[in-house]
């Protein structure tokens, strides 16, 4: 595509200076979570996977039932 070619959609904008300081907020409460408590940080995340993976296998059977 050329330089001087309109992208034919609106391309988002890097992050600004709120974005990069919730970000830093959000990693700093998680290593905060990991030392003080690893066990229920560990159970937290063994959760959210069971959990992904039960919406994953949920999507599956609906797709399999949809299509045939």
């Amino acid at each position: 595509m050329a330089k001087n070619q309109m992208m034919p959609f609106p391309m988002p904008k890097g992050g600004g200076a709120a974005k990069k300081v919730l970000g830093l907020v959000f990693l700093a409460a998680l290593v905060v979570l990991l030392l003080k408590s690893p066990v229920e940080a560990a159970q937290w995340v063994k959760a959210a996977w069971a959990t992904a993976m039960t919406a994953i296998e949920q999507v599956s059977i609906f797709l399999h039932g949809v299509i045939g």
